[in-house]
């Protein structure tokens, strides 16, 4: 998936001739279809089980990114990411369910992921040397082994119960956690829509831009391993959200893409943490697991909505990177203000609680 995404704008702008807007725009379209599909089939997880929500995702997603190597317009690029983003959009939530309910740690489970798109990234960088669209063939060759394996899933005991399609409770239940996330990754997501094109006019061949992304991931990899697992929800969510600042306020100062290689590893450790921690939190909290983890996922594509909007106001106003940098940074500073704040009131409302009890 992530491997795709990447080149995506390039043949975009490179190949396609297609504006820095528009490919904004095909960005927030692309978590737009996401958003829906990941609030629907989360739901759908806690309903008729994990491993068949699982399953359909990925062979949907599997035919729907073979789909980009026949892309040659805007108009059908456009579609295209429209129907990847429905079919990615399916299946994160029941996966990190079933993850849980297997017994597997948080952090180990992000780990895969975060080593999956580093090697996914290395192997469809050095493809789109030869071709851009080769990119995209390996995408769909890493979907295919993905498929087959979710075959080989083996049933765990797991209680299906029925959920209201609006879970207000479960929101509240997690709100900090979502509007944090939400909050920082739009930012970043403002950032992450015209990334690829920066890192090319940063002097980056596909190859290199892939090296890029493979650091990233190899940070989140190492940070995932060693401390994700050792720390609380919490604590892995601020350390996260400080983190993601201090690497966007890095970015504009890069003049070549080797300047930007050591920010990746403070980017690696910034996301290892506020994922990791999401993650925790909403498994961790929650009987309903794939709706809260489907909730999260869908927070995560409404920031890629919001953050592509963001970045076509910001480019449309100040062409050019480092606005768009810098606006990241400060909504980074915002979520981390805002989740101090409300985990603090959830402390002094702990305390007033127990203080009442003694009584």
């Amino acid at each position: 998936m992530l491997s795709a995404f990447t080149y995506v704008p390039i043949l975009a702008r490179e190949n396609l001739g297609i504006s820095e807007i528009l490919i904004a725009v095909m960005v927030g379209g692309f978590a737009a279809t996401s958003f829906i599909s990941s609030y629907i089939f989360g739901r759908a997880g806690d309903v008729y089980g994990r491993r068949i929500v699982i399953r359909l995702g990925l062979l949907l997603s599997t035919i729907s990114f073979g789909l980009l190597i026949f892309s040659s317009s805007f108009e059908t690029l456009f579609i295209i990411r429209l129907t990847n983003g429905f079919c990615i959009g399916m299946y994160p939530g029941a996966l990190a369910a079933y993850a849980f309910e297997s017994k597997m740690k948080m952090g180990r489970f992000a780990t895969w992921g975060a080593a999956g798109w580093g090697i996914g990234t290395l192997f469809a960088g050095y493809a789109a040397g030869f071709n851009i669209y080769y990119a995209f063939v390996m995408s769909t060759i890493f979907l295919i082994i993905a498929f087959g394996s979710a075959l080989t899933l083996a049933p765990v005991q797991q209680v299906t119960m029925k959920v209201p399609w609006f879970p207000i409770e479960t929101f509240k239940r997690n709100a900090s956690i979502y509007m944090a996330v939400l909050i920082r990754h739009s930012g970043a997501f403002a950032i992450w829509t015209l990334w690829p094109l920066f890192l090319y006019d940063l002097g980056g061949d596909p190859f290199l831009i892939a090296v890029v992304q493979a650091t990233n991931a190899v940070a989140q990899v190492i940070f995932m391993i060693t401390l994700s697992d050792r720390i609380n929800s919490k604590r892995l969510v601020a350390i996260g959200l400080i983190a993601s600042a201090v690497a966007f306020a890095w970015f504009p100062f890069a003049t070549n893409i080797f300047e930007i290689l050591p920010s990746q590893v403070l980017l690696g450790l910034s996301w290892a943490c506020l994922y990791v921690g999401a993650l925790k939190f909403v498994t961790d909290n929650n009987k309903e697991r794939s709706t809260a983890s489907g909730l999260l996922m869908s927070m995560l594509s409404l920031s890629g909505i919001i953050g592509p909007i963001i970045a076509a106001i910001i480019y449309s106003i100040w062409p050019g990177y480092a606005p768009i940098m810098f606006f990241a940074m400060a909504m980074t500073v915002l979520a981390s203000v805002l989740f101090w704040r409300s985990n603090r009131n959830q402390r002094t409302e702990l305390v007033e609680e127990s203080v009442n009890e003694s009584f």
